[in-house]
């Protein structure tokens, strides 16, 4: 950058500056009348003297400059003139690189390698990760799967033994129904055959009344009752081949009389 163009620039800079604070004392609050006559004798003063505060103006404006401009230049990048371009031959036996450009290459290979090592340690650690994470999935699927399974064979089974409790007590009340059916049906054909029996007289010339025991009879009370005596037991037995004195309630017992 040239001095022309360095003092145009602080020029510039200086008369920014000074625009900015004749535009921040326009905006301020306007002044009392007395302040404003002292300021227009104060003007007036300084009027006479106009080279000395451009003066004063820019000895103050121009260490700013400079720290600004030092400033920009060291945070500019420098430009690479082809001056300062390195060409390397393109025949690799005669080149011979410097010592600092030899340091350039090898740590450029050695950040280069390191490079490759961390992306490839990434790549190797992203994998593991991807497959714990395809293992984790699966021992979950897996366990779920598991749970599943139990859950319907424990179905499947309480299933199976209501329906085989449920078919246990039909069969066992089919044949309880099927017992009651033949005892009714052996009481009812005792019942016929005793009435076939006792609508005949016997070859000795009995007939045949049809008993059925109460609650509380015995033999005896049943003899009493029809014969008067003792004597029928043995007869009463005989007719009905009864080895004892016992009967039942509801018996129907065969009693024999003369004609």
């Amino acid at each position: 950058m040239s001095r022309v163009q360095k003092s145009e620039k602080e020029n510039d800079q200086a008369g920014e500056l000074r625009s900015r604070i004749e535009r921040q004392k326009a905006k301020s609050s306007l002044p009392k009348r007395s302040k404003v006559h002292q300021n227009k004798k104060k003007k007036s003063k300084v009027k006479k003297f106009p080279m000395i505060q451009l003066l004063a103006l820019f000895f103050i404006l121009l260490p700013i400059g400079f720290y600004t401009l030092y400033t920009y230049l060291q945070d500019r990048p420098v430009p690479v003139t082809k001056s300062d371009q390195v060409v390397f031959s393109e025949e690799p036996a005669e080149s011979i690189p410097t010592t600092a450009t030899a340091d350039d290459l090898k740590e450029k290979e050695s950040s280069k390698a390191e490079a490759e090592k961390e992306k490839e340690e990434a790549k190797v650690k992203a994998q593991q990760e991807a497959e714990e994470k395809a293992k984790a999935q699966q021992e979950a699927e897996e366990k779920a799967k598991a749970q599943r399974e139990a859950e319907e064979k424990a179905k499947a089974q309480q299933e199976a033994e209501e329906k085989a409790k449920a078919q246990q007590e039909a069969a066992e009340k089919a044949k309880a129904q099927q017992i009651a059916d033949e005892k009714a049906k052996k009481a009812e054909s005792e019942k016929k055959k005793a009435a076939d029996q006792a609508a005949k007289p016997d070859k000795e010339g009995y007939k045949v009344v049809l008993h059925t025991v109460q609650g509380e009879e015995t033999l005896f009370r049943i003899s009493m009752n029809y014969y008067k005596s003792q004597e029928g037991i043995a007869l009463i037995r005989e007719w009905n081949g009864l080895n004892g004195n016992e009967i039942s309630k509801g018996q129907v017992l065969k009693i024999p009389i003369k004609k």
